[in-house]
């Protein structure tokens, strides 16, 4: 069985899953890669770019959650020839594709365009994606970071056959995981492309063994059967409701970590100055902390504790406390200001309300 791989590059699930076939002696005829002029894809330089970026997070105290593993670099350690495409539509592409000839394209880690009819249609065993979200939950972009925005408790990958739309063909291997409550996005795609590379060796073994399966349907929470739009950074989304549940704060920054404190986070105002919260933890309230928590005025946001700076605040009907853990000023100079922790900015006290 001839095996087309088609990655972007620089991808948590393109990598694991890519890694995991040349480690289970998977053959594979060639990779697609996407033919961009990135300085990442040069060998020394990513070197230094990778220490800059390492630099950098320890300079902003952020938790380095950019991918950096290579596919290129792994396809050429193991000899795969490698296809360059500036576009997945094109007639050089087309060409290619013909010369290769191959049984079944492999999407391991997305492409950035919609894959078309007389690519998708070509191989006999036809074109296969690994989507990390448990299909039909979660179809579109940003995936990972809606599922942290909506504080799912279970996600999952799946592997479908690539049709004329985004994420619609049917599922052909599915599995689940848990999503802890602190997962970053980042985290998270890193966490569903195990899971990808776990269900895709056997689900490859069988197309070997006895040809094309058939899809089968899946049913999950219908609240999440829409399709959802790539994330946006614009600065009137990023604003904090502090009318929200903590719990709903906290995944609102969660869903926005960035791979580096340069750029822009979710913001609010206090004592005249603007921060971006980069970091919360959501704390259960004991018994006797939540009955004290239902005496406070209703609605009232108010310091329940300062813990090694960092800032605990409760809101009387929560039934959780918020830990306000990094946070960053943000005015004209912001890219170059250093995270810290919360309470070394803010000179909060137990017991005072937190007007913001």
């Amino acid at each position: 069985m001839k095996i087309l791989y088609v990655t972007r590059h620089f991808n948590h699930s393109g990598y694991e899953i890519l890694d995991r076939l040349i480690r289970e002696n998977v053959k594979i005829d060639a990779i697609l890669l996407h033919d961009d002029k990135s300085s990442w894809r040069k060998p020394y330089v990513r070197q230094w770019l990778i220490l800059k970026y390492k630099l950098k997070c320890w300079y902003y105290r952020c938790k380095p959650l950019r991918t950096l593993r290579s596919e290129e670099a792994l396809a050429k350690r193991h000899n795969i020839p490698i296809i360059w495409a500036d576009s997945i539509k094109s007639d050089a592409f087309y060409e290619e594709l013909t010369k290769l000839n191959p049984d079944i394209i492999v999407l391991g880690g997305g492409w950035h365009e919609l894959i078309p009819p007389r690519v998708f249609s070509f191989p006999s065993l036809g074109c296969i994606n690994t989507h990390p979200s448990l299909l039909p939950e979660f179809r579109g972009t940003s995936i990972t970071r809606w599922q942290v925005l909506y504080g799912v408790e279970k996600s999952g990958s799946t592997i479908h056959y690539v049709d004329e739309t985004f994420d619609t063909g049917g599922v052909l291997a599915q599995a689940e995981t848990i999503v802890g409550p602190h997962t970053s996005p980042q985290e998270l795609f890193l966490q569903l492309g195990k899971v990808g590379a776990d269900i895709m060796i056997p689900l490859l073994r069988k197309f070997s063994e006895s040809g094309k399966p058939t899809p089968y349907f899946v049913h999950h929470n219908e609240a999440y059967y829409q399709y959802f739009k790539r994330w946006t950074w614009d600065l009137e989304r990023l604003k904090i409701d502090w009318s929200k549940t903590l719990r709903q704060i906290h995944y609102m920054v969660l869903a926005n970590t960035q791979e580096s404190y340069e750029y822009l986070g979710p913001t609010f105002r206090y004592n005249g100055h603007s921060y971006f919260l980069r970091t919360t933890r959501l704390i259960e309230l004991s018994p006797q902390e939540q009955h004290h928590v239902n005496q406070l005025p209703t609605g009232k946001l108010m310091v329940l504790k300062i813990q090694d700076n960092k800032v605990v605040v409760v809101r009387n009907g929560d039934q959780y406390a918020l830990e306000l853990n990094l946070i960053q000023r943000f005015d004209k100079y912001y890219k170059y200001r250093r995270a810290y922790l919360a309470n070394r900015l803010l000179k909060l006290t137990p017991g005072q309300l937190f007007e913001v």
